[in-house]
């Protein structure tokens, strides 16, 4: 934006959704939220903030759900056409959030829409219908009960949008399941449970079909060539080529290598099987092709082929299971049967669930029966062996439809630990959401990237395990980070962590996937040539960490103290055998210094008033 108030990199208007009244509203962009926070994730908490108070459930009909695109959404920018989806998550209480790929996210702003604000609840199942300047609520009754795969195709047909993107939650979002996702045909919001939010809404999905809506460039001569010069970046990058190859799933064997991979529940150090579950073997048994996000030169989605288990003569045809679900439903129960993993993901997929709380909510049962800490009476008769993928892919079922076990697995894995009067400190959760698939004992400063991320464990608010490592191309020594050893407890590896924490917060707020890593002067570039914005390196740190601190007040609105800021027992246990055999990182250490760095107090977890005053954010209510 400039002085003339032209608006650049953004549509300009909300749509906004009353469900109690059925009213929907146009609502203009605010274009000082825009400056402070950009879009995506950073507009919808300053939003969020002054919105939601502690006593709004994460289920409460008082809460309000965001579904936010970025400027850099349809900009041209590769690996950049993504949304995000707030609100308070029913299953911390704290920051939801989920950002997701596919199509969706551009085609909403092919309509002339930067986001939706959806208030209230509808008193029967409903969809979202928008067709450019046409919306309406449609009843959505013949849909409800139905999972992600069929709705999405099904309400194309029937509203004659063969073109049109459907935003869906499946029945695990109709049941409230704590930890469902949203799918975006084939791609997902996936953590937080912000398809329980959905669900609770009655609302069971959204269909949009916009027009080549345009957005406008500050500087389009000076834009063109810096998005020449990213797409040079990223096409040249070894990531993306290896992403390009074997996709998420090409980290497996790498991950295990150097002792990343989770294996039985957190416990194990080596498997032999490993190699079983590796990208390599589903490119070489089960690969179709690459699949790709709305105008993203990479294609690091796989579609995969398996016969039917119940016709041996048909096949089926799905998303290929990411890093994190092959580590969820292969290693972390010692499941050697990729397609076993396939069709959990696909599974998952279709009842609208996230993998990584799905997984490790299962994988923490496994761990339960077989430590003798229950019995085949308490799992509804399943035998849980190790190995065996059966009753995982009999359990994601149950979970959805909140079926005997499943209801009680249906809460998460703290739930379920209380429940059997299991030791939170034995479970891998921090502030309740499952820890994602990478090691803090491998790479030290993922246990404080853990510990303090605004929703909980999460490993893409820093992805330290493959930006401080020098074997990864991804180069932010201008923002002062520099490549290390993994295994430091220290100063600088604290500080490398905090950067990144703010500058991802930044990408939310783009957004932009952070598999797309150009030097940081470019991204300034792409910036200021869109936006006619006039950042430097230094600029760009300081937005993102108004980003992150806001994030922070959010939660210590709705509850979150320094006493929260910690992570399980289970996850600073030593391992006896592996690539980090007996390594451990020193967090109590790392979180005495991270207080320090950021100003924030270690007895409350508030960020100091200097520190608030610094960034602007003093006089936000708390």
């Amino acid at each position: 934006m400039d002085s003339n108030n032209e608006i650049y990199g953004y549509s300009g208007k909300l749509l906004s959704i009353d469900l109690n009244k059925e009213k929907i509203s146009p609502i203009p962009l605010n274009l000082k939220i825009c400056e402070e926070f950009i879009g995506g994730a950073g507009y919808s908490c300053r939003y969020l903030i002054e919105n939601i108070e502690q006593q709004n459930d994460g289920l409460d009909q008082n809460n309000i759900l965001i579904i936010m695109t970025g400027p850099f959404t349809l900009s041209g920018i590769p690996a950049s056409n993504r949304f995000v989806v707030c609100a308070r998550s029913p299953y911390t209480g704290l920051w939801g959030e989920a950002n997701c790929g596919g199509s969706f996210g551009p085609e909403l702003k092919k309509a002339g829409y930067d986001g939706i604000i959806i208030k209230g609840k509808s008193k029967a199942p409903v969809l979202l219908f928008i067709e450019n300047d046409k919306f309406e609520l449609k009843d959505a009754s013949k849909y409800w009960g139905q999972g992600t795969y069929y709705t999405s195709e099904k309400i194309k047909k029937d509203f004659d949008l063969l073109d049109g993107k459907v935003l869906c939650i499946g029945q695990a979002g109709e049941n409230l399941v704590k930890y469902a996702n949203i799918n975006a045909e084939g791609r997902s919001a996936g953590r937080t449970g912000l398809g329980a939010v959905m669900g609770s809404k009655n609302l069971k999905a959204i269909i949009v079909r916009g027009k080549t809506h345009k957005i406008n460039i500050f500087n389009p001569k000076e834009f063109k060539q810096s998005i020449k010069k990213a797409f040079s970046l990223i096409l040249n990058s070894t990531v993306t080529r290896l992403l390009r190859d074997l996709g998420t799933s090409g980290g497996v064997l790498g991950a295990y290598s150097i002792g990343d991979l989770p294996i039985k529940y957190w416990k194990k150090g080596r498997w032999d099987d490993v190699v079983n579950i590796s990208g390599e073997q589903m490119k070489k048994n089960y690969y179709v092709r690459n699949k790709a996000c709305y105008g993203c030169p990479i294609g690091c989605g796989k579609i995969v082929e398996i016969s039917d288990s119940l016709n041996k003569e048909k096949s089926i045809k799905c998303e290929g299971p990411e890093y994190e679900t092959i580590a969820g439903f292969g290693s972390m129960i010692l499941n050697s049967d990729l397609k076993s993993i396939i069709m959990a993901n696909k599974s998952c997929n279709d009842f609208g669930m996230d993998t990584i709380s799905t997984s490790s909510s299962i994988a923490l049962l496994y761990t339960l029966y077989n430590e003798g800490k229950i019995s085949k009476g308490d799992v509804d008769g399943l035998k849980l062996d190790w190995g065996d993928p059966v009753p995982a892919l009999k359990l994601i079922r149950k979970i959805a439809y909140r079926e005997g076990i499943g209801k009680i697995l249906a809460e998460g894995s703290n739930y379920l630990g209380n429940f059997f009067k299991i030791e939170k400190e034995n479970i891998a959760t921090v502030n309740n959401l499952e820890i994602p698939y990478h090691d803090p004992r491998f790479c030290y400063s993922m246990a404080i990237t853990y510990a303090f991320s605004p929703r909980g464990a999460c490993h893409t608010t820093a992805d330290t395990f493959k930006v401080l490592r020098s074997s990864i191309d991804v180069n932010y020594s201008s923002l002062g980070i520099r490549k290390m050893p993994t295994n430091l407890s220290n100063k600088k590896a604290v500080k490398s962590t905090i950067i990144l924490q703010d500058y991802r917060s930044l990408y939310s707020s783009l957004i932009a996937c952070f598999f797309f890593n150009p030097p940081v002067n470019v991204m300034c570039e792409l910036i200021n040539n869109l936006m006619g914005y006039n950042l430097d390196i230094d600029s760009i740190k300081l937005i993102g960490e108004k980003i992150f601190t806001i994030k922070r007040l959010f939660n210590i609105k709705m509850g979150l103290n320094s006493s929260r800021d910690n992570i399980p027992k289970i996850m600073l246990t030593p391992l006896k055998e592996g690539p980090i055999k007996g390594n451990v990182p020193n967090f109590e250490k790392m979180r005495k210094i991270y207080y320090k760095i950021r100003k924030w107090d270690p007895e409350s977890g508030f960020p100091s008033y200097e520190k608030l005053t610094e960034l602007g954010l003093n006089k936000i209510k708390i």
